[in-house]
């Protein structure tokens, strides 16, 4: 079995991507709108033209947010057809796990066991995978910004790698500036994380160099750092953010009281996430340190499973200096935990068999779970997509006001179909027709006022 792996090991990485694509494009089709992709859906169709998107976004940073990057690609999904948005955020998905991979160092070439690894964590670790992965709003501020900031990291990554071999450095340091700009415009906590893994990298650098006596400062990783420290005071300094921020931290303590019960909850959050992959992270460390690659202050510092392990940390703890976020707000300090926790199983020794079959049974632990997980949600979610697909037919049919009260009265999805791989019924129809998402789905359908009751109530009351 381990001949024929080695002899088609290409030829199978390939396989297991295209496989991990159609796997995430199955669950994108059956997504269908949910929460605030109707709010910017109704914005998104009364602009007549790209310009029209341009001003409402302008409108937002000065109002509400100041993600011009992540929320201006939410109204360019929304101006498209759905399946555009299916197809590109598949693909965005896959760009995410061939950016992780590519910052794994020392691996095998076409690494198969480290593919697996990094699908696998993100299947089964990723924060809210329904929310930052499948749903427009949040796909788009958290997968595709990720993504955009794990590239830049991988960029300047790569020309430190070959900064000698630079031949035009003006157009790498203008690339840098650029790049760097949109990687620290994506994400308040994650682009922080993104550039202090670019500094760390950065000064590791430095030091090498100048022990050597070369050149250790390059123009591209001046404007790099420089671009991100824009884009991250363009995104924090936007007038929505302070009203928004206001607006969040209504009712919750202030000053330093305020701060240490913020970085509480932080820490009760990560364990609640991350506890798992913490644990392994651990003893991956404990490992390495028994192995003797951990044992020096430069080793440590030199270290890409404790650079990134630091990155993850403080991209998640710096939310306690903010009013209270959602889970998904953790989304990028996960990846960031997932890369380094990746690349110490990469680095552990696994001479002795017993932590060969260690690695390699969670590895294949890991696909075990995905594999009935993966079936048990798809079946879920083709149910929440039905049930959407004929409660909208009700909507524009009308046919839930057959006394022509003027209110509409339609099910609720049924919650045995809640699972972690939907939003939808974070966000359902209630019976209160002043109820925001109603409210939503009123304007975007154009329709009377609309309340929704437990489907088994309505069968019922309404049912054929």
């Amino acid at each position: 079995m381990t001949a024929f792996v080695e002899k088609y090991r290409k030829q199978i990485f390939w396989i297991v991507l295209a496989a991990s694509f159609l796997m995430i494009l199955v669950y994108n089709f059956l997504t269908p709108y949910m929460s605030d992709d109707y709010s910017y859906a109704i914005e998104v169709r009364r602009a007549k033209s790209l310009w029209d998107l341009v001003k409402q976004q302008y409108g937002e940073y000065l109002s509400n947010s100041g993600r011009i990057i992540g929320q201006f690609n939410v109204r360019l999904s929304l101006a498209m057809d759905k399946w555009v948005f299916n197809i590109v955020n598949s693909l965005m998905f896959l760009a995410l796990v061939l950016l992780i991979y590519g910052n794994i160092r020392r691996k095998k070439r076409y690494d198969i066991f480290v593919l697996l690894l990094i699908i696998t964590f993100l299947w089964r670790f990723a924060v809210s995978f329904g929310q930052t992965m499948l749903w427009i709003c949040g796909a788009c501020n958290y997968l595709w910004g990720s993504v955009i900031i794990l590239g830049f990291v991988t960029f300047y990554r790569y020309f430190l790698c070959h900064a000698d071999k630079i031949k035009h450095q003006p157009a790498v340091a203008a690339g840098a500036f650029l790049f760097g700009v949109a990687a620290g415009w994506c994400n308040e906590n994650t682009s922080g994380g993104g550039l202090m893994l670019v500094v760390l990298f950065g000064l590791n650098f430095w030091y090498d160099k100048r022990e050597r006596k070369e050149k250790s400062i390059y123009p591209f990783m001046i404007s790099g750092v420089f671009g991100m420290c824009c884009g991250m005071l363009g995104m924090i300094s936007a007038p929505g953010v302070k009203s928004r921020s206001a607006t969040m931290s209504e009712g919750e303590y202030t000053g330093l009281v305020g701060l240490l019960s913020r970085i509480y909850k932080v820490t009760l959050t990560i364990r609640e996430l991350f506890f798992l992959v913490l644990v392994i992270a651990i003893i991956v460390i404990v490992l390495l340190a028994l192995q003797k690659k951990l044992c020096s202050l430069r080793q440590l510092c030199g270290n890409e499973t404790v650079l990134f392990l630091l990155a993850s940390a403080a991209t998640g703890y710096v939310l306690a200096i903010a009013p209270t976020p959602e889970d998904r707000a953790y989304f990028g300090a996960g990846i960031f935990l997932f890369a380094g926790c990746i690349q110490g199983i990469v680095d552990v020794s696994d001479k002795e068999q017993a932590i060969r079959a260690a690695k390699y049974s969670l590895v294949s632990v890991l696909c075990a779970w995905l594999f009935f997980t993966y079936l048990d949600n798809l079946v879920n979610l083709a149910r929440i997509y039905r049930e959407e697909k004929e409660r909208i037919e009700l909507i524009r049919a009308e046919k839930a006001d057959p006394e022509g009260t003027g209110i509409l009265v339609v099910p609720q999805l049924r919650k045995a179909f809640e699972n972690p791989y939907s939003n939808a019924h974070e966000s359902d129809l209630q019976d209160d027709k002043d109820y925001w998402i109603n409210l939503y789905y009123e304007v975007y359908y154009d329709v009377g006022n609309i309340t929704a009751i437990p489907r088994d109530e309505w069968e019922e009351q309404y049912g054929e």
